[in-house]
Formats: C-alpha cells, structure tokens, sequence
C-alpha cells in the first residue's frame, strides 16, 4: 500500500489493538452521544409525534454530531505521531481502484436489490422511506442529502475503515479477519432496519474494506459509500412518490 509522508521526524506506525478499540470506541460513544444531546435539544423545539422519523431532525443531528466524532478521530491519528491524512488513508484513489469501486457497486447493488425482490422485502427499507416522505414535506432534502450522502459516510468510513481497520489489520488478526470485523461492526450500527437489511449492509461493509485495503483510499470508499446512499434515496423517493 502506498504510504503519503508522515510527520517529519516521527515514526508512523499502527495503533495497537488495544488503542485502537478504545480510541474508536471512545469516537463512536462521542458521536452517538452528541446526536442524543442534540436530538433531547431538538425535542424542546419540535413538536413531532415521531420524532426517530422526522428528516429534519434527523438531519440535523446527524450534520451537528459529525464533527465530535472526527475531532476523536482525529486526535486518536495524532496519538499513533502520523499526520491524520496519512493515518486514516484520506488520500485520491488511483484511477483503476476508481473504476474497480465502481464496477463493485454496480454489481453488488443490482444482486442486493434483486435479494430483497426475492425474498419479499420491499427494495427501500421503511425506516428509508418514512425519513425522505418528511424531509420532503417539510422542505428539508438539501438537508437530508447532505446528511446521509456527505457527512454520514465521512464519518462512518473514518472510523471503521480508517482508523478500526488499519489497527487490525496490523495486528495478529491480519487483513482479511480486520475486513470481516469490521464489516460486521459497521452493520451493526444500522440497527433501525430489520435483520434482513443487516446483512445487506454486511456485504457492502466487505466490499468497502476490501477496496479501502487494495487502493490504500479511504476517500474511495466515502465516495462510493455516499453513492449506495444517494442511491437508496432516490430509491426511497421512486416508492414515495409512485414511481415503482
């Protein structure tokens, strides 16, 4: 993997795992905190029967608690005495890995959505579809773009894939298990859909540590994890608004 400097006269080397675990749990709790505080805050202004429904707000929690969790993660990069770009891999992606990031989600998607066709599940999840129904109503879409295609999956992929993953995967535990770990981690934090959705997000895990560990980017996979997003918008607004 190609490596971008470190800090000048520093070494740069992994976080061990113990740190690791710690530093990207202390981000996680520091983000899922920030977003009940301002979510208990939101709840003083909005009267919203449903508010774990309510695009505007969960827009704006999501936009607000951003950036707590990438100071985490931040420090957490300058604790291991790399600079953070280098760190957490934020670096341009060759153009062939673009490709193959892209040739990746145009399979996987397709098989995902043909999965849940056959298996009777409906293609956007509910959860999906009752948040883009009341950013719309409200007006509030640039909102919940910016939230779930921008600044959800910054923060996502810095922390699973670019600050969980590489304190794996230099560990005993070696790439591939760091990849499935992690995966597995970042599914999980998707609990408001149903199982079955779980191990959808599952694969897409896979596949983004599997690009971020060959192309050495994980602006690659920030990219492509915004696109399966927006995709899933649109798919959501296709439902809402009759068009499938």
């Amino acid at each position: 993997m190609a490596r971008s400097p470190s800090v000048p006269g520093l070494p740069c080397k992994p976080l061990g795992v113990g740190a690791t675990l710690a530093w990207s749990a202390a981000a996680l709790v520091a983000w899922i905190g920030a977003q009940v505080a301002l979510a208990v805050a939101a709840g003083y202004w909005v009267a919203s029967a449903n508010m774990a429904g309510d695009g505007t707000v969960i827009s704006a929690v999501v936009i607000g608690a951003a950036p707590v969790a990438l100071i985490v993660i931040a420090v957490a990069a300058r604790t291991a005495r790399c600079g953070i770009v280098e760190y957490l891999a934020l670096r341009w992606p060759a153009p062939r890995h673009v490709a193959l990031g892209v040739l990746c989600l145009a399979m996987l998607i397709p098989v995902v959505d043909v999965t849940s066709w056959l298996a009777g599940r409906d293609v956007s999840p509910s959860f999906v579809t009752a948040v883009y129904r009341s950013a719309r109503d409200t007006g509030a879409l640039p909102l919940l773009v910016l939230a779930l295609v921008m600044a959800t999956p910054f923060v996502e992929e810095a922390l699973f894939r670019g600050l969980l993953l590489r304190g794996l995967a230099a560990s005993r535990l070696g790439p591939t298990a760091a990849i499935g770990l992690t995966a597995a981690a970042w599914a999980l934090m998707h609990m408001q859909y149903a199982p079955f959705y779980l191990i959808q997000a599952m694969a897409f895990g896979v596949a983004f540590g599997w690009l971020r560990w060959r192309s050495g980017s994980t602006l690659l996979t920030i990219v492509l994890h915004g696109i399966v997003n927006l995709v899933s918008l649109l798919q959501a607004a296709a439902v809402v608004e009759g068009l499938v």
